[in-house]
């Protein structure tokens, strides 16, 4: 077919053009066949560019596609170079980079005089890398009796090919003595991780002021969980660059943070007067048969605590045995609440006293009973005093003269005093798991006025023994309740230099100077004439007062079962220290002044002497105890030779650093008296006196006046009202057996 063209023409512009015809396509033949004329042809307009039915077109898919898949992955890329960006950092270096954590170094724990209570040893992890093990029988038989074990404990995982090291004797720590050995037979596959294990050189001497650290490196219980952070530190790492195998790089870049040693804490606990209360203790539970007991002394004008003992104890080194008996764990001192029977009758004779309801010589008729309420009280003695003072009703330890003296107070003045002493609440010393005690509110509807009654000499009320030497050193240094502490100052483990100081904190005054004076007076007469006459500590005067409490049971008091108990302060002029003895229930006598005074009067000897603290009075001829006199005896040996660190320390212990020393006139420590275990730090490292003043805030004073009622209030309780400060269920007031409080 010739097609033929015209011949190319310019276009005129200036003469307007006629519309071109639409391009068309010829389609299909016309139905029926035939040829395709002029008049039957079928023509469709061809498809524009990004319309739909282009895109489905063979162009478009041709087109769209790459264009579709290069969005795909600008999506993808964004995803993980945005999104992700720094997870994938993590990642990355994670496995190019080699990060080991350095551990911090825990701090110590020491004594008042630097003796060392908390440690460190150097042990080693045990693992082996099967993979080099040619010979596992050879070194299992080798390496066997070095641990210990049997040889077929050890083949199975020497020869375990799948794993690439295994731990041994099931990942326990071993010492230096077994390390020593094991680099000696150089064992292929057999490798030591060095670590360090906290160790406890004086074993259960102050256990329960200590807790212990488990196997996590984690503190629990007493100082080492309450001061956790502080002793424990910051960890250090150590970032490098490695190659496939893991290895590092030697020429690489390396991130060194170094680790923070925990700080070492200096306590105000004094190790032997620690020892002192844990012996005399132990002997009085044992003696009487007892099922515990709990000695604390404190300073009454600082607040420290020299000594916080409690049986049965138990040992920190092997603190998963005692784990086995979770409350063996738990610190009585602090945590378990007890009725103080008597001894509680001082802080009622304080509050009457300060509010000048009674003086010393004030009488009161003491008939032996008392009703209220339906119930009956009655004296520990089932007897009737007569008229009595004060002085007398604290000497005889009459309830009827307590429960009168309360009534005389009104509730809202009693109890504000009982809650102004700290009871009913947390004392805030800086240990773990401390209790509150249990104080009804006399607002609440279960209190009636029995438990007035009955609070007065200490029953239906339960306090800690935190809570009874607290609020008694508050009597004895002139008013003031202080915040009672076992920490003493905060060292920096590196330098020795101390980082804090821990001063003493008033918490507030509850008695006025005169005030607290009288009563030591009067306290003194209940200690020199009460039911067990004689001087307890010879030399010094000493004001104190038993406490015979019955125990709660069923409703009702067990007059067969006791907590006997004894609180006092030398010397009596002067106090320096309140020792509180309380032994629970003793088997073979229920009285205090049986119990637990003779314990106090051989800790108020010991104690004096190693204080050597100047006497208030002569001692009269034959007055001093054979115990008072083997003492002093042996106090004139000379002073035991110190002890050094064990010698299984791969680290020699610092030297303590500059602590507070309130006792610049200590005698020489007495090598009867000193228990085993001693790791001493040289003798003369120096001490720093404080000469900081306590400046004491104003008196806090009852402002509701109260009727001088000779009478006794109705049986009647008052109107209900919520019970704001009880956290447990209060033991019950009713009384179905006479009370023997004493």
């Amino acid at each position: 077919m010739i097609t033929s063209y015209a011949p190319y023409r310019p276009r005129d512009r200036s003469t307007p053009q006629a519309t071109p015809r639409p391009r068309t396509t010829r389609t299909s033949p016309p139905p029926g066949g035939g040829a395709t004329t002029p008049g039957n042809e079928h023509e469709a307009p061809i498809p524009r560019r990004w319309s739909w039915q282009w895109v489905c077109s063979r162009q478009g898919v041709l087109t769209w596609s790459p264009l579709f898949l290069a969005f795909l992955i600008a999506l993808r890329l964004v995803h993980w170079q945005v999104l992700e960006s720094s997870q994938l950092t993590v990642q990355l270096n994670a496995q190019h980079s080699l990060d080991t954590a350095v551990p911090a170094r825990r701090g110590n724990i020491r004594d008042t005089a630097g003796e060392l209570l908390a440690g460190n040893l150097a042990v080693d992890f045990i693992f082996a890398v099967p993979d080099q093990i040619r010979r596992p029988e050879e070194v299992a038989a080798k390496l066997a009796p070095v641990l210990g074990v049997d040889t077929d404990e050890l083949l199975p995982l020497l020869s375990d090919k799948t794993k690439p090291y295994v731990r041994l004797i099931g990942g326990k720590r071993v010492d230096q003595t077994i390390t020593d050995q094991i680099i000696a037979l150089a064992l292929p596959g057999i490798f030591l991780e060095p670590t360090t294990r906290r160790t406890y050189p004086e074993r259960s001497l102050g256990s329960h002021v200590l807790g212990f650290v488990d196997g996590d490196g984690n503190g629990n219980y007493g100082i080492e969980g309450a001061w956790d952070k502080a002793l424990a530190g910051l960890p250090g790492h150590l970032r490098a660059e490695r190659d496939t195998a893991g290895n590092e790089i030697g020429f690489s870049d390396r991130d060194w943070r170094p680790p923070l040693d925990g700080m070492d804490l200096i306590l105000t606990i004094d190790r032997t007067i620690q020892y002192i209360a844990e012996r005399e203790l132990e002997r009085s539970v044992i003696e009487h048969k007892a099922d515990g007991g709990t000695v604390i002394v404190m300073n009454p004008k600082t607040g420290e605590i020299l000594a916080m003992a409690n049986h049965p104890t138990f040992d920190p080194n092997r603190y998963a045995e005692a784990a086995r008996t979770p409350e063996l764990l738990t610190n009585p001192a602090i945590t378990f609440a007890y009725e103080p029977g008597s001894t509680f009758k001082v802080i009622t004779m304080a509050a009457a006293l300060n509010e000048r309801l009674v003086t010393p010589d004030t009488t009161m008729d003491d008939n032996g009973a008392l009703s209220i309420g339906g119930f009956t009280i009655r004296n520990w003695d089932y007897k009737a005093n007569g008229r009595i003072t004060m002085t007398q009703l604290l000497e005889k330890s009459s309830n009827i003269g307590a429960s009168w003296t309360a009534f005389r107070l009104g509730k809202t003045l009693f109890y504000r005093y009982v809650t102004a002493f700290g009871f009913g609440g947390q004392t805030r010393v800086d240990l773990q798991g401390e209790g509150t005690g249990i104080v009804k509110n006399p607002k609440s509807s279960d209190w009636s006025e029995s438990d007035l009654a009955t609070n007065a000499f200490g029953q239906a009320i339960a306090v800690t023994p935190m809570q009874m030497v607290t609020a008694v050193s508050a009597v004895a240094n002139g008013g003031l309740l202080m915040r009672p502490h076992v920490v003493k100052a905060l060292v920096n483990s590196v330098t020795g230099e101390t980082v804090e100081q821990v001063r003493p904190q008033i918490v507030r005054q509850v008695s006025p100077r005169e005030t607290a004076a009288t009563l030591l007076q009067m306290l003194f007469r209940s200690a020199e004439n009460g039911e067990t006459r004689g001087t307890l500590v010879p030399g010094f005067q000493v004001a104190g007062k038993t406490g015979t409490a019955s125990i709660p049971v069923n409703g009702g008091y067990d007059s067969n079962q006791t907590i006997a108990s004894f609180i006092g302060a030398v010397p009596a002029a002067d106090p320096q220290f309140v020792i509180l003895v309380k032994i629970d229930r003793p088997k073979d006598e229920p009285w205090g002044s049986l119990i637990a005074k003779p314990a106090f009067a051989i800790i108020g000897q010991e104690l004096t002497r190693y204080l050597k603290l100047p006497r208030t009075e002569a001692i009269p001829p034959g007055v001093a105890t054979a115990e008072a006199r083997s003492i002093a005896n042996a106090l004139t040996t000379p002073t035991a030779t110190p002890r050094v660190s064990d010698a299984s320390s791969r680290e020699p212990v610092p030297a303590g650093p500059a602590i507070v020393r309130n006792r610049a006139t200590h005698a020489a420590p007495d090598p009867q008296l000193i228990p085993p275990q001693s790791t001493r730090i040289p003798q003369s490292t120096p001490r720093v006196v404080s000469t900081e003043a306590i400046t004491p805030p104003a008196a806090i004073r009852g402002t509701t006046p109260v009727a001088d009622r000779q009478s006794l209030p109705p049986a009647r309780p008052s109107a209900t009202a919520t019970n704001a400060q009880i956290v447990e269920t209060a033991p019950a007031h009713a009384i179905r057996t006479p009370v023997r409080a004493r």
